[in-house]
């Protein structure tokens, strides 16, 4: 990594982890405090789960338009702002925690972290490096957002418990959070370059386009946006049905609640730190994200088969190897997907508005997929676990094509660079 000296880079990168991960605790902070923020805002299950949905579509709608702002503008003072205001928004809710408020804070959100935050940090992240080593920097990153993730979740904590719990324990997380929000803004303006204009005249020796509506439109009819899209799909999609992994231990092979919350806990944070570098640094060492992703899809595949065939007898160490494997795989993809944006060779003052569109299919499973889960299961019983996993092996399949398909159009403009050189 030659771009920027050690020193500065960790610094950057871990900077930048904590600020992608901070800015995603509150929305989802339902998933850690749900009966105490339930009763603060006086609401039904239907109302938390409308309010995610809400949040949601800022995937949908919110990640395509922030990849244009942050390809057209100065994306520092974006993400800067979004760093800002998600802490400012925070305070606002706490000072008048009811449901109406919650529908508007949750927009702004949305707007924070799905416009602001999200495609500009993908930009900013792979301009640290050179492309040869893509695939450790988005490692590094996953791996700084999981530190982030724990120290948070750990101030969470310890403010939840010292205000006793509750609704004064769950606002006093949130001004926590807020407050910490707002404070990492200071080493953020340390922490990234401002953007320089001269970038697209280097990379490609052609005049600066500034990106307009004709610009956009190309990039989304562009195949290799939605090869990037459906790399993430697959990926995030696995990563959303090994969360039902902690009931399908209890309630289909009978492990107790305690067994299951700590394999979870190892599964969701420590699998983190491990499987995202691991990710990245064979990414660079093949040269390839998407020969990374094909080893990924295939252990995904095969352990799922396997799930699919274990009883109540199945040993405990059994258990535990199974869903650590599944781990380790789901987050060498996540190490590996965004650099596919690289083997591409998708222009990096296009990468915002590319993983902008991406994330809008990439991230779809938030939309539908808890829901549609959550009616296999009322519906069928145990056997909804069954459809669930039938369902993630033909995603991973999916996934795995596009991964073939990535290589391909790899080859393919290897044989027109080659081309274009011996034209000349």
């Amino acid at each position: 990594m030659d771009n920027k000296s050690k020193s500065k880079l960790m610094f950057s990168v871990l900077v930048l982890g904590s600020c992608w991960s901070i800015v995603y605790l509150i929305p989802f902070i339902q998933y850690v405090f749900y009966d105490p923020f339930q009763e603060m805002l006086g609401a039904t299950n239907a109302q938390l789960g409308l309010l995610m949905s809400i949040y949601g579509f800022g995937n949908l709608y919110g990640c395509p338009l922030g990849g244009w702002i942050a390809d057209r503008f100065n994306y520092k003072i974006l993400y800067m702002g979004s760093v800002l205001l998600n802490g400012v928004f925070g305070l606002i809710f706490v000072m008048k925690p009811t449901y109406s408020v919650a529908v508007i804070m949750w927009i702004g959100f949305a707007i924070t972290s799905l416009v602001m935050n999200y495609p500009a940090h993908i930009k900013i992240i792979r301009n640290l490096v050179s492309d040869e080593d893509q695939g450790k920097i988005f490692g590094f990153n996953e791996t700084a957002v999981g530190i982030g993730n724990i120290i948070f979740n750990g101030a969470m904590m310890l403010l939840f418990n010292y205000f006793l719990q509750g609704v004064a324990g769950i606002k006093a997380a949130i001004i926590g959070l807020s407050i910490l929000s707002i404070l990492l803004t200071i080493p953020a303006y340390f922490a990234i370059d401002n953007p320089k204009k001269k970038d697209v005249k280097e990379e490609s020796k052609e005049p600066e386009v500034k990106l307009g509506v004709k610009e956009y439109v190309a990039i989304l009819k562009d195949p290799s946006t939605w090869l990037v899209a459906l790399s993430i799909f697959s990926i995030y999609s696995f990563l959303v049905t090994m969360s039902y992994f902690t009931p399908y231990f209890t309630d289909v092979l009978g492990a107790t609640v305690t067994f299951s919350g700590i394999v979870a806990i190892i599964r969701t944070y420590v699998m983190t730190l491990v499987g995202a570098p691991i990710g990245g640094y064979l990414t660079d060492k093949v040269k390839s994200a998407s020969k990374v992703l094909i080893l990924v899809e295939i252990l995904g595949i095969i352990s799922l088969f396997v799930m699919l065939n274990l009883s109540n007898e199945t040993p405990v160490f059994a258990l535990i190897a199974l869903t650590l494997i599944m781990a380790l795989a789901v987050y060498m993809g996540r190490g590996s997907y965004y650099a596919v944006i690289s083997e591409l060779n998708i222009r990096k003052d296009r990468t915002a508005s590319t993983i902008g569109i991406a994330a809008a299919l990439g991230f779809s499973p938030d939309l539908f997929q808890f829901l549609l889960f959550g009616n296999w299961l009322d519906a069928h019983g145990q056997t909804g676990y069954t459809y669930m996993f039938i369902y993630q092996i033909i995603v991973l399949t999916i996934g795995l094509g596009t991964a073939f398909a990535v290589l391909k159009v790899r080859k393919k403009n290897k044989v027109s660079n080659v081309n274009a050189i011996e034209s000349v």
